[in-house]
């Protein structure tokens, strides 16, 4: 694979993009054009177009420490710089994650430790630049940009107090001191890193064609470096897990890849068997290097569970070495294209698989939604015109009644109206704080303490399960009771409608919050992660230890961001709900008032009826043709999506 190659697939990948964006954008704007839908479902597809168009996948890379992950990030993406770009050496060289992105202007971004909290995540710090401290780079420059980049190895000595207030200290043990006590900083104090995180802004046509890289710290004496890598690896849409091929697979890479990477889909992960340099013996025969190469990545996709294309062996220190120097042959051999590709025909087109089947999904509900509308506008329009055709033999008097029916009609459904939307205002004032009540992000917090509280008093494995377990439960409960007072509301709207959906012939809805069912799934599957982590666990004489304490301050994090993102859709839910409603109510005013005008003209002139009849023939003829154009849309999203290869297996 040539040096652009991995340029041309994200170029491909963002033409791609552009495409799907504008066919979002063509459902969009033939959705205005019908006037069918609420303005919720509405914004949300030009939303959904502006997000397409700006995705990026996000990389990972994570390891042990000393795997060599900065200098493989140097090899795929700065060669051409002509110097080692990313600090990278023997031992830890990165201590805090750093995530890599396009601009236009070189600058690196540092979050001091101080400012970390739990309470506070990256993205949201991105918000507050205030926290963070910028320096610009030269990146003609080698030295003045060596000397700012190489702060991403800065350490600083704090009290043991402070180191755990971050979360970045294991407990005291006194049987190996050395775990809790750095030599080099006194007695009770400890080594940590001086920075949170690290935002690289660099010009690269890689990173520009829509891939932003994380470089993660790998796991050190302390476990705290790892542990922030594992946060800035959960968010990642892929991950590079590299390993070293003189050692293969080891125990702490298997308990790393068992309970922190395998959450995410098999498909979303490549396997790095880096320096294969050091599996060359001039002793033996050099056939013996391929077979030794090609055996660490059996047993690595062997053992953990891949497809034998998802490893690659490679020298990263050969591959930039040959990059620097233009030896292309040292290039070939190194394994760095064998790597692209794999970039390239894996993980991109994974990522393409998610975003098509996330797309897919809504365009599908929002053509059918549609669809229905018209086909109930038909049965109405046929229903008029057959009353139209009887009317033509009825006397003028008869005429005068169908108008004052009419009139009461438009009468009543203006006061069931009106009644409707004080139902409206009592659950936007009153039902939804009911609704939102179980999620509490208050009731969460107590939630958490109780566990952690829980957690640090005992004192054995089956213990520290037992506690996990209780958190999962008592949050499940939450949402349990969530979607059952989602559903009472849920059927009050429903029963409200419903009476008028009979009286004055409205299409039928379902406003069962399908919404809150994944959700309950997703936490179902976030449970039993973390029950297949607790089994893992061996006897815990810390409790309150690294790996427990970090475990659940990670799952924490995450049941806090679950929470409110499902408070949102919980909401959305009730808005676009009574939208939808208020729509078909809105519709079915305009047509009584319609059907009214025409019963006037027709009282005035019996010829109006045939020009009635003209009338509601030409609608008929303009919805037949919507459906065709409907029809015909839902065929050209139906030939694009199966032109993506599995999509079905996206998910």
């Amino acid at each position: 694979m040539n040096e652009s190659a991995l340029v041309s697939a994200l170029q491909e990948f963002a033409g791609w993009r552009g495409e799907l964006a504008a066919l979002v954008e063509q459902v969009s704007a033939f959705s205005h054009r019908l006037d069918l839908l609420p303005s919720g479902t509405m914004l949300r597809l030009e939303m959904l177009a502006r997000e397409i168009r700006e995705e990026r996948i996000i990389l990972s890379f994570y390891g042990e420490f000393a795997r060599g992950k900065s200098e493989l990030i140097n090899a795929l993406f700065f060669y051409d710089q002509q110097y080692r770009f990313l600090p990278s050496g023997v031992g830890q060289t990165t201590m805090c994650p750093v995530e890599i992105c396009a601009a236009s202007d070189a600058s690196i971004d540092f979050l001091p430790m101080q400012a970390s909290s739990m309470h506070h995540n990256i993205q949201d710090l991105k918000k507050v630049p205030e926290q963070w401290r910028r320096m610009p780079l030269a990146l003609a420059d080698m030295e003045k940009t060596q000397a700012v980049l190489h702060q991403i190895q800065e350490t600083q000595c704090v009290p043991l107090a402070e180191a755990r207030r971050f979360g970045l200290c294991p407990p005291l043990d006194s049987a190996r001191p050395q775990l809790t006590h750095c030599p080099s900083c006194g007695e009770g104090r400890v080594k940590i890193s001086r920075w949170r995180y690290a935002l690289l802004r660099v010009p690269h046509p890689v990173l520009a064609a829509g891939l932003i890289v994380i470089d993660t710290p790998g796991l050190n004496s302390l476990g705290s470096e790892a542990d922030m890598g594992l946060d800035a690896t959960r968010g990642a849409d892929a991950s590079i897990f590299v390993l070293g091929a003189d050692t293969g697979v080891t125990q702490s890479d298997l308990q790393i890849w068992e309970q922190s990477l395998s959450i995410h889909s098999r498909r979303r992960q490549l396997v790095v068997i880096n320096k294969c340099d050091l599996l060359v013996d001039e002793i033996e025969p050099n056939t013996s290097f391929a077979e030794k190469v090609r055996e660490q990545c059996d047993a690595a996709a062997q053992r953990l569970q891949l497809h034998g294309e998802q490893v690659v062996s490679i020298s990263a220190r050969e591959a930039l070495l040959g990059r620097l120097r233009s030896q292309e042959e040292r290039v070939r051999a190194s394994g760095i294209d064998d790597l692209e590709n794999a970039i390239a025909n894996i993980l991109i087109p994974e990522k393409r698989k998610e975003i098509a089947n996330s797309t897919k999904g809504i365009l599908q509900r929002v053509i059918i939604d549609q669809r229905y509308v018209l086909e109930e506008q038909l049965q109405a329009v046929a229903a008029d015109m057959e009353s139209m055709r009887r009317l033509e033999a009825q006397a003028g008097e008869q005429v005068l009644a169908l108008i004052d029916r009419q009139k009461k009609i438009i009468d009543n459904l203006a006061v069931d109206r009106d009644q409707f939307l004080r139902m409206q205002r009592d659950v936007n004032t009153q039902e939804r704080e009911k609704l939102l009540e179980s999620l509490s992000l208050d009731g969460l917090e107590e939630i958490v303490e109780r566990a952690k509280h829980d957690m640090l008093a005992v004192w054995t494995t089956y213990g520290i399960y037992e506690s996990f377990g209780k958190f999962f439960a008592d949050t499940i409960a939450g949402f349990d009771e969530a979607l059952a007072r989602a559903n009472r509301l849920s059927e009050k709207m429903t029963n409200a409608y419903r009476s008028l959906e009979q009286i004055y012939a409205l299409p039928k809805l379902d406003t069962l919050p399908y919404i809150l069912l994944p959700r309950r799934a997703e936490l179902l599957a976030l449970s039993d992660y973390y029950e297949r982590f607790g089994k893992r666990l061996e006897i815990a004489a810390y409790p309150q230890g690294m790996v427990v304490r970090k475990a659940f301050f990670n799952l924490a994090k995450q049941v806090r961001t679950f929470v409110l993102e499902t408070r949102k859709d919980l909401l959305e839910w009730v808005e676009e709900t009574f939208d939808l409603m208020n729509s078909h109510l809105q519709r079915c005013s305009s047509q009584a008032q319609e059907k009214l005008t025409a019963l006037t003209a027709i009282a005035e002139s019996s010829a109006s009826i045939q020009q009635r009849i003209e009338d509601l023939r030409l609608r008929e003829a303009r919805i037949h043709y919507e459906i065709d154009e409907l029809t015909s849309l839902q065929s050209e999203l139906d030939r694009y999506f199966q032109a993506i290869p599995d999509l079905a297996g996206a998910a």
